[in-house]
């Protein structure tokens, strides 16, 4: 067996991590349940110049996400390394342009690029996460003929390993008559107006509906305009009764936490970033049984049509969306075939399941030897028209 270092970008020592940081808690679990070692790193751990040296000296292969990858390569010693793309940051954080500038975008290319020429596997979570990966490691030299030639679908360099959902728990008995609905965390991705805006129309047929978001647990590491334009907005229309703003809530104790809950909603406009990510927030709230509303994007669409779990809208007005609640809400058959496709998902998703191409990895690591195929070639000569002419009629 390997011993494996993760090197996490997010803070763990709290004990309430986002997405990244629970994908790196289960890629341990898994992986220590294979036999490895395992050892991880994060920024409330100690990740310094000493701590990487020192980790990658006692590995035989590092998976590392996001920016920390930049000091990973800077500092640890040479190991066969996986550089997990599940979460397209240079994507998601073209929203915050606006906001900072172009220091944001060009940290962010810098860091891909580099972590794209380094990395001997890639991991994404979707087939079109796989296509723009591809495309982004051809015009950076990882796809040539040689990789081609070794592994024709570049299985060998891209492996799709999506997010995944810890074992079935019962599901609770939700009262119809009570309709909490929750959104989650606000990125700056999101329409959180749309979907206050949506709960106020609802309220006029079933008064006691409510929305209920959560603060992020690291506020210093995402641009927080959009709930500040929440906040504004519940304040401005006087929506304080039912719209409400909670702590992000410990792992460990998020499934009690959702079972307060009869519905998810999530809103937000069409872009790449809806084409490309993969909500870690659909996984969870399935897990938990939850019937998810939600506006069009393509790996969501295609969860919950697959397993019936929830409703797809396919609008950006608010009164599309209250309808769509309270239908689901009105029909306790609907509801309840919701959350039996909901759990048919669970079963398909679990962690040790999507996160087999990692297991793989780890079971056998490997340094791409072919990462310099670029570098070692000399540039080509212009042909003309006349040369390339003779070449073919001499075949």
């Amino acid at each position: 067996m390997s011993r494996v270092l993760l090197v996490c970008p997010e803070p763990l020592g709290h004990g309430q991590p986002a997405g990244v940081g629970i994908r790196f808690l289960e890629i341990a679990n898994v992986l220590r349940a294979d036999g490895h070692a395992v050892t991880i790193l994060s920024p409330d751990t100690g990740l310094d110049p000493q701590s990487l040296l020192a980790a990658s000296e006692a590995s035989d292969v590092a998976i590392v996400q996001g920016h920390v990858a930049n000091a990973f390569f800077m500092h640890a010693r040479p190991i066969p390394t996986v550089i997990d793309l599940y979460d397209p940051y240079i994507i998601e954080n073209l929203h915050y342009y606006a906001e900072r500038g172009a220091e944001v975008f060009n940290h962010d290319h810098a860091t891909l690029t580099g972590s794209l020429l380094r990395g001997d596997l890639f991991l994404c979570a979707s087939e079109a996460q796989r296509m723009f990966y591809l495309g982004a490691l051809l015009a950076v030299g990882r796809v040539h003929p040689v990789a081609f030639e070794n592994s024709p679908h570049l299985d060998s360099l891209v492996r799709i390993a999506p997010f995944g959902v810890q074992p079935p728990r019962a599901i609770a008995p939700r009262d119809l008559k009570a309709p909490a609905v929750l959104f989650g965390g606000i990125y700056d991705w999101y329409d959180p107006l749309l979907a206050i805006d949506a709960i106020a129309i609802a309220r006029e047929s079933l008064p006691g509906v409510t929305l209920t978001f959560m603060t992020h647990p690291n506020p210093e590491l995402t641009p927080q305009g959009k709930l500040g334009e929440a906040v504004a907005h519940v304040r401005k229309h006087g929506y304080e009764d039912f719209i409400r703003f909670e702590p992000w809530v410990a792992y460990n104790e998020r499934g009690a936490f959702f079972e307060r809950f009869l519905l998810a909603l999530l809103t937000f406009p069409p872009s790449i970033e809806t084409d490309l990510s993969m909500r870690t927030r659909v996984y969870d709230y399935l897990w938990c049984g939850l019937p998810i509303v939600t506006s069009s994007a393509s790996g969501t669409d295609e969860i919950l049509e697959r397993y019936g779990a929830g409703s797809v809208v396919h609008s950006d007005v608010p009164d599309a969306f209250a309808d769509e609640l309270l239908a689901i809400v009105k029909d306790p058959g609907s509801y309840a075939q919701m959350q039996q496709g909901s759990q048919e998902f669970v079963r398909d998703h679990q962690w040790a399941r999507v996160l087999e191409p990692l297991r793989e990895f780890c079971r056998a690591p490997r340094i791409d030897d072919t990462k310099e195929f670029i570098g070692g070639l000399k540039p080509a000569a212009p042909q003309s028209v006349l040369s390339r002419l003779k070449r073919r009629l001499a075949r």
